[in-house]
Parts: structure tokens; C-alpha cells; sequence
């Protein structure tokens, strides 16, 4: 009938009412551990999640929890798109807050997991703000934070990030905040965690197996489970070897960028023992 949306609207709750029916059904997962990979956006998160998500007693989601379920905000659909510190409100969670349904989010993430593995993993940027709450409210959580240089970060932010609302994309000035401030966030809400481990993106790229062997041991993994090492990864469109992109992303930078980002970010550049770049 003209004027009416019938079709679009039963459609959507037929898609809504099978969704649900499989959330009632896909049971509550029990895994030995849930693993959290965190850190700032352009920093590895992807890479690392699809390495360890080849070792034989891990299932990994196929890509962030926070587009796998409706109890997290999507930086994407509320503007934010690889810039969540500039609504800090809407993500900081800790353990003495309410916050969402975790276990209509374990219900969520369950039906895109394998059960018969004893590890789960998950990877979205923003939960570095939420690390607290998921440690009270997953059982066993083991936290994995990486950092990547700062100027890489923001220029790969400001390249890649396409907000809806802004046509010219986010400034390198908001770019270097998101990385300085997110990685402070990870910094003071690590010292609340009970298992929390360090990987830098530089060590990754450059001693893959050595620090997999390390990230491994920390789960306490065994680490004959087929870790596929030597292949090459698809990350966000690019199929390729492992390697540092840094040094091409810093020299993509003008020095009006660079000095922007020694502006508001020099402190935790120097935390984590970053060089200083001179823009002379």
C-alpha cells in the first residue's frame, strides 16, 4: 500500500525476533579465559587478534565485540569513528558501574565463537575505557594492551578515520589526543587489573615469535598450537608480510603535524620511550 513501510518494517522484526531466538539459545559460554585485546586504534589490535586467533585452543571473534553486540556503542554509527576519548562519558566504565547486560553480551559473543575451545578472544579499541567493569563482570580475564609509536598512530588516525559529520576528517591535533589519552586510560586502569600483560607494536613487527612466545606464556598456553607465523595477514584491506609500518606513516607527516603532536602528546611518548621527533 502507498504511504506505508510494511515490508521494510516486518522485515526488520523478523531479523530482530531470529536473533533473539538464537541469543536464547546459544547457551552462556564457560571459557577457561576471556582475553581482551586493548589499545589505541592504528596500534596492532587487528593484527595480533588474527595471530593469536590461529593458535589451536583459541577462538577469536571475527571482529570487534563492539560491532557484535547492542549493549556498547559503536564509535561508527554515533560519530566517533577512531576518536572515542572525545565522548569519554559515554565508554569509561569501571567495576562500580551498572553498566550494560554482560550476559546478554556473552550470549551475543557466543554465537560467533567456537565453544569447543577453552580460550576466548576479543579485540575493540575503546574497551581500554571499560577494562575494570569487563574484569568484574568476565570470569578469568586476561587483559593484553599494546602501544605503537604516537606520530605513526595519529597520522594513520586522521588518514584512515572517516567521520560522517566532517568532511575534511578529524585534525592531527585530535588525532594525538586520542592516542595520548587513551593510552593514559590504559596506564591508570592497568594497576587495577589481576592479569595484564605489555606488547608493543615495534617488538611485534619486528621479533614476531618471540613475542607471541611471550603473550602465550602469559595465558599459560601451550605454544605448539600451530601459531601461524609466516603467513601473510590481511589487516583492513592491506595483504602483506609482518613488518614495521612505522617509518612510512611518520614520513607522511608535515612538520606543522609533527610539532602538534610533540605538543600534546610529548609526555607519554617519553612514558613509553619514543623518540622526541624534531621538526627542524
Amino acid at each position: 500500500m502507498k504511504g506505508t513501510r510494511w515490508k521494510k518494517v516486518l522485515g526488520k522484526c523478523s531479523g530482530e525476533i531470529y536473533r533473539e531466538l538464537k541469543i536464547t539459545f546459544s547457551g552462556m559460554p564457560c571459557p577457561d579465559k576471556w582475553v581482551f585485546l586493548v589499545g589505541c586504534y592504528n596500534s596492532g589490535t587487528t593484527l595480533l587478534r588474527k595471530v593469536l586467533g590461529s593458535h589451536t585452543l583459541i577462538s577469536a571473534l571475527p571482529s570487534e565485540g563492539q560491532y557484535l553486540t547492542d549493549q556498547f556503542p559503536s564509535d561508527h554509527e554515533i560519530g566517533l569513528s577512531r576518536m572515542w576519548v572525545l565522548r569519554e562519558d559515554l565508554y569509561r566504565l569501571t567495576e562500580n558501574t551498572l553498566g550494560p547486560d554482560a550476559t546478554r553480551i556473552k550470549r551475543e559473543w557466543c554465537m560467533r565463537l567456537d565453544k569447543s575451545r577453552p580460550v576466548f578472544l576479543e579485540q575493540t579499541p575503546a574497551n581500554v575505557a571499560r577494562m575494570r567493569w569487563i574484569q568484574r563482570n568476565f570470569e578469568n580475564a586476561y587483559f593484553i594492551g599494546i602501544v605503537r609509536n604516537g606520530y605513526a598512530v595519529s597520522e594513520g588516525i586522521v588518514r584512515k578515520a572517516k567521520p560522517i559529520h566532517l568532511e575534511q576528517g578529524w585534525s592531527i591535533e585530535q588525532a594525538a589526543y586520542q592516542w595520548s589519552r587513551s593510552n593514559e586510560i590504559l596506564c591508570e586502569d592497568a594497576k587495577h587489573l589481576d592479569h595484564f600483560i605489555w606488547c608493543k607494536y615495534e617488538d611485534l613487527t619486528e621479533n614476531l615469535e618471540k613475542e607471541i612466545s611471550k603473550i602465550l606464556r602469559f595465558l599459560g598456553i601451550s605454544e605448539q598450537g600451530n601459531v601461524e607465523l609466516d603467513k601473510n595477514w590481511s589487516v583492513h584491506e592491506r595483504d602483506q608480510e609482518i613488518r614495521n609500518l612505522n617509518h612510512e606513516s611518520i614520513n607522511r607527516l608535515t612538520k606543522e603535524q609533527i610539532n602538534v603532536i610533540n605538543k600534546v602528546s610529548k609526555k607519554m611518548l617519553l612514558e613509553f620511550g619514543y623518540d622526541v621527533i624534531s621538526a627542524d
